[in-house]
């Protein structure tokens, strides 16, 4: 996904909207849909300063001059994906389009709602222009072909992705359900297997480096055990905090040790006390200087493990669909370079 010439907007669409706007998309018609939609809501949800921001200009812009602007931007950044419906090598589905719009208006007198989950994620989640180019055809962007387990070649022909056990490069990546490590696709690793990178992992598991040795593992509701943001739902665990410190923690290794005697701040024994003969208190060298026969040379305060107190747990997912900043990057155009 990405937004227009690089400067992102709210683009909201819908069946049929409230005063007086509707949409019904088409290959022709998408930048002036899209354009009378998106001012439309800027309007209803943005301030002034927000509006020009989006538009990146320094002074307001009226309703009509917004629609125009946007417009032109859209038409500009599609220009390759209309180049490709003449020559037959993509289509527009405005079916995949609307859907995705629809679920991005702001409800009537709403610029903000609380929810667990975006209410466009999941709509918005295909690209609108199909790839229409089979293995073997000729391609000008890997936008063109038809299998999302292909990629435009150097040569200029969509070639499918290499599946497990074949070379891969970053340009050719893998089929669906691998992953390239050291240039050879490899399959994605089941729960419980160990990993190096979530990349590894089959989704939506994730690389738990908070483990003693990672491995892929579930993302986790709200109100479970975590220790970390990556390994809630909600991508927010809340932390522990280092026992007589105010500093958040996840797991004991994440607090300082603490000296037995004063509570100073160590990494070892040696930290908190010079070594003496266990008897005579005598100054000694571990492994240099000798104790009398019948001692030993010890560290007399020991460094106490930090502790990290509280149990951590995920939060419960509570996202705010902002329909002035959140949608943004949400319409479903492909990275056509």
């Amino acid at each position: 996904m990405r937004s227009i010439l690089g400067v992102s907007f709210v683009w909201f669409c819908f069946a049929a909207c409230g005063d007086g706007v509707s949409v019904g998309t088409n290959a022709s018609n998408v930048c002036s849909e899209i354009a009378e939609v998106a001012c439309h809501n800027l309007y209803q949800c943005c301030s002034e300063g927000e509006i020009e921001d989006r538009l990146n200009v320094s002074e307001p812009r009226t309703e009509p001059q917004c629609k125009e602007d946007i417009k032109r931007m859209c038409e500009r950044d599609i220009a390759r994906l209309d180049e490709g419906i003449e020559k037959k090598r993509v289509k527009f589905d405005s079916e995949i389009m609307n859907t995705c719009l629809e679920a991005l208006v702001a409800p009537d007198d709403t610029c903000a709602t609380v929810d667990t989950t975006l209410p466009w994620t999941e709509a918005c989640m295909n690209n609108a222009w199909v790839g229409l180019v089979a293995d073997g055809g000729q391609c000008f962007g890997s936008f063109e072909c038809t299998s999302k387990d292909s990629y435009c070649a150097p040569n200029q022909t969509c070639m499918a992705k290499p599946q497990a056990g074949q070379p891969c490069t970053t340009a050719t990546g893998c089929a669906t359900g691998n992953f390239c490590s050291a240039g050879i696709c490899r399959p994605q690793l089941g729960e419980n297997a160990q990993c190096a990178s979530t990349a590894q992992c089959l989704k939506p598991l994730f690389c738990d480096f908070a483990a003693a040795t990672p491995v892929c593992t579930a993302v986790r509701d709200g109100g479970q055990q975590c220790q970390s943001d990556q390994a809630c739902k909600s991508g927010d665990c809340i932390p522990g905090t280092c026992e007589g410190t105010t500093t958040n923690c996840f797991t004991n290794a994440n607090c300082n040790g603490r000296c037995a005697d004063d509570g100073a701040f160590c990494v070892m024994d040696s930290n908190c006390a010079s070594s003496v003969c266990s008897l005579s208190q005598t100054a000694c060298i571990i492994g240099g200087t000798a104790c009398p026969l019948g001692e030993q040379c010890i560290f007399p305060v020991r460094c106490n493990p930090g502790v990290c107190v509280g149990t951590p747990v995920c939060t419960t997912a509570q996202l705010v669909a902002d329909y002035c900043q959140g949608a943004l990057n949400a319409v479903p155009f492909p990275q056509t370079n």
